[in-house]
């Protein structure tokens, strides 16, 4: 085989270099976008910078409501008043037998709702997480009863486990936190596409553990009436939520 002449083989060399500088250059321009001018490496810190840009908006979806005692809610608004409500008989034997029609979150309709949310992602199975973050709720709980300063302050646990919390399931799981439906809402969505939309939306990530559970965000996040995300906070990051959800109401109040 002939040997390849000097000038082709620097021509080759010459064009591999320019195409690994133009494939470098390419890298670099792609991070510094992801990393927001590199300063932001973590699909949380994404997430955080979302947040203080409005840049995620929360998706509208069919969900299904129930109050702490044991009601489940039908066509209601979650604003923390029920439109309309029935009875779900929690004996062992009939949970789940409660039919409930489609309701909507809050942000479909910024006018008839609270004026900031506090909102967590959950499923009534879990034990770890969810029940930090329920505890955490409790304490926002009392704090929104107890001061009127919170009045255009809601709580919102949306689960995600579509296929096994049913809305009495979500009763009986509201029950054991004391949640009052006054200020604290419990939801799932009508279908796996409507969950998958709305995690999706909000960057939720959930992954099934490979035993019948799940692993997710522990974040409370505080969306503003019309559903855009304004905040994210650890579990334990309630007061500084819940401070945050106050300005936040005052600040949209008419």
């Amino acid at each position: 085989m002939d040997a390849v002449p000097a000038s082709l083989a620097r021509s080759a060399r010459r064009l591999s270099g320019a195409l690994s500088a133009m494939l470098a250059a390419g890298l670099l321009v792609w991070l510094s976008w992801y990393t927001q001018g590199f300063e932001v490496w973590t699909f949380e810190a994404r997430r955080q910078v979302a947040a203080r840009e409005g840049g995620m908006q929360a998706a509208v979806v069919p969900v299904r409501l129930a109050a702490s005692d044991g009601t489940v809610l039908q066509r209601g608004k979650v604003t923390g008043v029920p439109a309309v409500a029935v009875h779900a008989d929690t004996n062992a034997g009939n949970r789940g037998v409660a039919a409930t029609a489609n309701a909507v979150l809050p942000w479909a309709e910024p006018q008839a709702g609270a004026k900031a949310y506090l909102v967590d992602f959950i499923y009534t199975r879990c034990p770890t997480v969810c029940l930090a973050l329920g505890s955490e709720f409790q304490q926002a709980q009392r704090a929104v009863a107890q001061d009127p300063a919170y009045a255009g302050v809601r709580l919102l646990s949306v689960s995600f486990d579509v296929e096994n919390d049913s809305p009495a399931a979500l009763a009986n799981y509201a029950t054991s936190l004391r949640a009052d439906p006054e200020w604290w809402t419990f939801a799932v969505p009508s279908s796996a596409a409507g969950a998958e939309a709305l995690l999706r939306s909000l960057g939720v990530v959930v992954i099934p553990d490979g035993m019948g559970g799940f692993v997710h965000n522990g974040s409370i996040h505080l969306l503003d009436g019309q559903g855009r995300l304004r905040g994210l906070y650890g579990y334990d990051g309630w007061p500084q939520a819940l401070a945050d959800a106050r300005r936040l109401s005052e600040e949209t109040r008419p």
